[in-house]
């Protein structure tokens, strides 16, 4: 039975009251036995105090020893008168049965305690599983409302998808047959090929939002990460010095190769940087740099077959109010937004991406500094880009 601190307490008080007792016993004359019976009573003491402390086995242990004491006493000092050492060994006797009964009844109420405390003890234990179950619940209930509230923006884009497909159908052919017109030296101008890519990409866009609430398989191609930032750069580069933005781009000098839908990274890129954008209220510089890094320097865990390659972490940093720690949280969830005419779908389409793809999209932030928006790529330097 383990030993606490108030236990060791009452023990040594038990031992000493039986130790001065005894000493006096000791110190007094056998003929003074009327002070010898008075003595003897204080005996009950330590008796009582033992059962109701420590139960049956204190009662009867301290009874024990109270008798292994004085019984030599009694013996050695024996002064012929029968009747005064029979009492005082029924004295011990009476120990012994008082020390057996009280600790019963204490041991009895000590175990009803315990009985007691471990119900308590478990009784919070449900209460603390009833609250991680329904915040467990909580969590399905909103999952259950954002899945409504999916299904309601499915239908939305669906219907969106329908009326933009004309209208971007007959831009793209009027570019095509631009294309097939104008002069050589025209259709190979950098304009005009980004005229070409970017219509593209407005139909993949489409594509996004109609697929939004469905999981799809990436097209197995090779790109470089240089160019698809470079080119997004130049693309919103008139779009950044309207509102007195620059963009600063730093990236590695060597390809950066990566399997996938060029349009996806392009379309995150878009989306981080025109979220910078719409966050600067000021004149400033937004920097979209690039490192390489080992997949240990990284806060995340990549798929199996490319743990060993390098990681590209690509951050796109503003100047802007910077994003609170609450809001943070969920920058990523769809219809979260603290703009005021935002949708909550921006980032959160950038979320969908990088999960696809097996990426890494972090977000840090301090108010009234700036946001960094870090996603981590890993890419293949054996494969080179087309």
């Amino acid at each position: 039975m383990k030993i606490i601190a108030s236990d060791r307490f009452w023990l040594a008080v038990i031992a000493l009251w039986i130790l001065v007792i005894s000493w006096f016993h000791l110190r007094t004359p056998a003929e003074d036995g009327h002070v010898h019976l008075i003595l003897m009573q204080t005996y009950f003491i330590p008796v009582l105090i033992a059962a109701f402390r420590f139960g049956v086995r204190g009662g009867v242990a301290s009874a024990l020893v109270i008798g292994a004491i004085f019984a030599p006493h009694i013996m050695l000092q024996w002064t012929g008168d029968f009747e005064h050492n029979l009492l005082a060994f029924l004295t011990i006797c009476i120990f012994l049965i008082i020390g057996f009964f009280t600790g019963l009844k204490a041991q009895k109420e000590i175990d009803e305690k315990r009985r007691y405390q471990q119900a308590a003890r478990d009784l919070e234990e449900s209460l603390d599983q009833l609250r991680r179950q329904a915040g467990e619940l909580a969590v399905l209930e909103e999952q259950l409302r954002l899945s409504d509230r999916l299904a309601v923006v499915g239908e939305l884009t669906s219907s969106l998808a329908h009326e933009l497909r004309n209208p971007l159908g007959t831009i793209r052919g009027t570019v095509e047959i631009l294309n097939e017109e104008l002069p050589e030296e025209a259709r190979n101008t950098e304009f005009f090929q980004i005229l070409i890519k970017e219509t593209e990409r407005m139909s993949a866009v489409v594509e996004n939002y109609l697929n939004f609430a469905r999981k799809q398989k990436a097209p197995d191609s090779i790109y470089d990460i240089r160019e698809i930032v470079e080119t997004t750069g130049m693309i919103l580069a008139s779009r950044a010095r309207r509102d007195r933005v620059r963009l600063r781009v730093t990236l590695p000098d060597r390809d950066l190769p990566i399997t996938g839908d060029p349009n996806d990274l392009r379309q995150i890129l878009v989306n981080l940087i025109m979220n910078g954008l719409e966050a600067m209220t000021e004149p400033g510089h937004i920097d979209i740099a690039g490192r390489i890094v080992q997949p240990a320097d990284v806060s995340t865990t990549f798929a199996e077959d490319v743990r060993d390659t390098p990681v590209l972490q690509l951050t796109v940093t503003d100047q802007g109010p910077g994003i609170s720690p609450e809001a943070q949280v969920q920058i990523f969830q769809p219809f979260f937004t603290t703009k005021m005419d935002g949708t909550g779908l921006g980032l959160s389409i950038v979320k969908r991406i990088a999960d696809r793809h097996h990426w890494h999209i972090a977000v840090t932030s301090t108010e009234g500094k700036g946001t960094t928006f870090t996603l981590s790529m890993p890419i293949d330097s054996s494969v080179p880009a087309e």
